[in-house]
């Protein structure tokens, strides 16, 4: 049988792992708010905990838990955001009238205060649950990963996202060598993949790949 070659599209996906500075930019930012943050030092954000989770040897039943509890926020987020915009707008519209109802500010302001505290609320109650998840061997390794900035970790991470790319595009090759058809695949890579690590999303990028992997592994039995 020929062997088919893979689009070629798909070997440039390795140049987009660059981004995985990402982390380090995000730990950076976090460092600059320190002095002013009542919590720095306290937590770990989610992200961080996700990306080394290989590191700190996180169980099947921490992963578990952890994910229910970001699904729970974030499922709550995403109600209150819109919210939060349209109690914002409101306000705006408030505050730039020529003649300026101090009672109606001030209550809409109230409402915007509301949804914002709310939010405040979840993410705390996030960064709790997260840090109570983990062991204080797991606490201070996850320290010690970001001390130097998350070098470390974006190396590592870097590696395991590697090494899945090369997994799925093997995987796909497999599937031409066949005489299947591995198009939904490398149009999954394009356009799924490669936009999250094109915008920073880590996470999200891992998690399609691990899609692929699984959907790859399952039709290969």
């Amino acid at each position: 049988m020929t062997r088919k070659s893979l689009p070629t599209r798909s070997t440039q996906l390795m140049a987009i792992l660059a981004v995985l500075a990402a982390p380090c930019a995000m730990l950076a930012a976090a460092e600059s708010k320190r002095a002013a943050d009542p919590f720095a030092g306290a937590f770990f954000p989610p992200e961080l905990v996700l990306l080394a989770r290989d590191q700190l040897a996180l169980t099947p039943q921490q992963l578990e838990a952890f994910h229910a509890r970001m699904q729970q926020a974030q499922t709550r987020s995403d109600e209150l955001r819109p919210r939060l915009a349209r109690e914002t707008a409101a306000l705006a519209t408030l505050a730039k009238r020529e003649k300026v109802d101090e009672a109606a500010i001030v209550a809409q302001l109230d409402k915007v205060l509301a949804v914002e505290r709310e939010l405040k609320h979840l993410q705390v109650g996030l960064l709790s649950a997260t840090k109570n998840l983990l062991t204080p061997e797991q606490q201070a390794k996850l320290r010690e990963l970001a001390k130097d900035g998350g070098a470390q970790l974006i190396e590592a991470t870097r590696t395991r996202l590697t090494e899945k790319v090369n997994r799925v595009k093997e995987g796909a090759q497999k599937w031409a060598d066949s005489g299947r058809d591995p198009s939904a695949i490398l149009k999954t890579m394009e356009e799924q993949v490669k936009p999250l690590l094109d915008a920073g999303k880590v996470i999200q990028a891992e998690a399609e790949l691990d899609r692929l992997l699984q959907r790859l592994t399952a039709d290969a039995k």
